[in-house]
């Protein structure tokens, strides 16, 4: 008897194909005018006119402030180069008729007086405030600011700090052992900090908030728990300062006009941040040498190091931040807008040498229009070597960010937008598993605890969260490539022998060596094995056709195809047109294909039906020839 005919499921094939195609490409143009939104949204941003700092002045009226400890002076004075023979006749002088703390010095003082301190330390029993001044000009007489010491013992919020303050300037002084902040302006139209040095505070070093017009050179900022250096809603720029020994080196947050240039930035947690500057003005980081900020201080939290702050051994280092970020990030941008990051020279990051994300949604000014460019990774001022372990790490959220980073060695993703191309993509969400890896390991309050699953909070080898999500995916991708083929074989017209072959290759194959990839960290890799995965399921999706199961058969070469789309996204040209990362799109088709794979695998089988009757001809033999004895 000829074998019955395969029951004819073209049309519906062509059908079902149609509509998800269809839907594909409406969600896209969706999306993508969505995404055109954000665009919108977060327009290329100018700096407008700010009041411009106040210039160094060496006339006018003086006020001379020194220390009644003249062993503490003489020992300070001796190591002066240039202007010890000055001092010790200023001394003199100041003793008789001049000022023994900085508060009466600033009480007597008129606009435009200049404040001469003598070297010394100055034990400062309440905030100084300089509310209101005007063209006030403080200065410490020694080579540099380690010779003139105002602090506050841990007993003050705040050492000084500037309020509505208007053409100040700080040369040669160090504020220290403070509890908050050592040098706060708030406020403040014109200042300029020349030299200014910040140490052992509980919060940030060198404050500078609400400000325009505030200029920084030549500072210095260590073993702050929060920010050697912050700048936040200001219009400021820091130059030839080093920050170093804090949680954070420098970090600029808020809107404002900042640039942050050919500074020294080493020995933190991170670097440099910027984070949460929305639509404002523009933001440049440029010409750092920023390098080694591995530092963790996680551990310690809740512990009695942490106790108080006059009891913390300061020289070993300890910090007790308040809020945890990335550890071994050189330089990090987190939901920022506008901002160019180039000509720095980053090496010895344990993380990434720069990471940058963004939140998704259609709101812009979230991480979007940032550029990378002409940066140097993984070698030293010196010309040595010292690789990053990335050289960038980017989610893949926001509109127009772009990288021009010919000397990056390691990325992830593999492939970045360049800057020379006419169609940047714009995504209302990255990558999926960067995504959540910034969810659950982002910027946070370390009141809460520190993030589980994270390396850049010390999670190691199997304990990273994108170690344990790739397992998992692997392991659910070759149980559920095995269902299919299970549910094939119980069709009527099961494939034939052989025909799997290749499929379980490439998807065995791509489902291995993405938990490699993710191991060691190479998205090149890890593109291509989710393009295998890819190739396996289109493979495997053709035989299920020709078995019997149209629709199972289609829909498994429909997430094949976008798999493979996801990896030459990944790996060779990010997609300018698609409003969300492909592996979105995968994943969200995931969950309803594997209810139909489970209910064809393991479901109640289908029963066959039954043949007709076959209608028998009686015999009609002669009579002798039957044997009916």
């Amino acid at each position: 008897m000829p074998p019955a005919p395969r029951p004819q499921h073209r049309l519906a094939s062509v059908v079902f194909g149609v509509i998800a195609f269809a839907a594909i490409a409406l969600s896209c143009m969706i999306g993508g005018n969505l995404a055109d939104i954000r665009a919108e949204e977060a327009p290329p941003r100018s700096g407008g006119e700010t009041t411009a700092p106040p210039a160094y002045r060496e006339d006018g009226p003086a006020l001379y402030v020194c220390t009644e400890n003249a062993e503490d002076f003489a020992e300070r004075n001796e190591d002066i180069d240039l202007r010890r023979v000055e001092n010790e006749r200023l001394y003199e002088d100041c003793l008789a008729d001049g000022h023994h703390d900085l508060a009466s010095a600033v009480a007597a003082a008129a606009p435009g007086t200049r404040i001469l301190v003598l070297p010394g330390r100055f034990d400062v029993p309440e905030t100084v405030r300089l509310d209101g001044v005007d063209d006030l000009q403080i200065e410490g007489l020694g080579d540099g600011p380690d010779d003139v010491l105002f602090s506050g013992g841990f007993a003050l919020d705040t050492v000084l700090e500037a309020g509505g303050a208007s053409g100040l300037y700080l040369r040669n002084v160090t504020f220290g052992q403070a509890r908050e902040a050592g040098l706060r302006l708030d406020q403040a139209d014109g200042a300029a900090l020349d030299a200014v040095a910040a140490t052992q505070s509980g919060g940030y070093g060198l404050h500078i908030t609400r400000s325009t017009g505030v200029a920084l050179t030549g500072c210095r900022a260590d073993l702050a728990d929060d920010a050697g250096i912050a700048i936040e809603d200001s219009d400021a720029t820091v130059d030839d300062c080093e920050a170093t020994g804090s949680l954070t080196g420098i970090l600029v947050s808020g809107s404002g006009t900042v640039g942050v240039g050919a500074n020294r930035v080493h020995d933190n947690t991170t670097g440099i941040v910027v984070t949460d500057t929305g639509v404002g003005a523009p933001i440049d980081v440029h010409g750092n040498l920023v390098y080694a900020n591995n530092t963790g201080h996680y551990d310690r939290l809740g512990t009695g190091a942490c106790a108080d702050l006059a009891a913390r051994d300061w020289t070993a280092g300890i910090l007790c931040p308040e809020r945890t970020v990335p550890r071994g990030v050189g330089i990090l941008l987190a939901d920022t807008a506008s901002t160019g990051v180039t000509g720095n020279r980053v090496w010895n990051q344990d993380a990434a040498a720069v990471a940058a994300w963004g939140t998704g949604g259609v709101e812009g000014g979230q991480g979007d229009g940032n550029t990378f460019a002409d940066n140097a990774f993984g070698v030293r001022d010196d010309g040595q070597r010292e690789r990053n372990r990335l050289d960038l790490w980017w989610d893949g959220t926001g509109s127009g960010n772009c990288f021009d980073e010919p000397d990056a060695f390691r990325t992830l993703p593999a492939s970045l937008p360049d800057c020379d191309g006419a169609n940047t993509p714009s995504r209302l969400v990255g990558d999926p598993l960067r995504a959540f890896k910034v969810w659950q390991c982002g910027i946070g309050d370390a009141a809460a605890g520190v993030p589980a699953g994270c390396d850049w909070f010390g999670a190691r080898f199997t304990d990273r969260l994108e170690f344990q999500a790739a397992v998992v995916f692997a392991a659910g991708l070759l149980f559920l490539t095995g269902a299919g083929w299970l549910a094939a074989a119980r069709t009527e017209n099961p494939p034939r022998a052989g025909r799997m072959t290749f499929s379980a290759i490439a998807t065995g194959a791509g489902g291995l060596l993405l938990v490699l990839a993710i191991w060691s960290g190479r998205a090149d890799y890890e593109a291509l094995a989710i393009g295998l995965w890819g190739v396996g399921w289109l493979l495997a999706g053709r035989s299920w056709r020709q078995c019997g199961m149209p629709f199972f058969g289609l829909f498994t070469s429909l997430i094949g195809a976008v798999a493979v789309v996801d990896a030459f996204d990944r790996a060779v040209w990010t997609l300018p047109l698609v409003p969300v990362a492909p592996a979105w799109v995968w994943l969200a088709l995931l969950p309803l294909w594997t209810l139909v794979a489970l209910s064809l695998a393991f479901g109640p089988r289908r029963r066959e039906e039954e043949p007709p009757p076959v209608a028998r001809t009686p015999v009609t033999a002669p009579s002798h020839d039957r044997f009916d004895w």
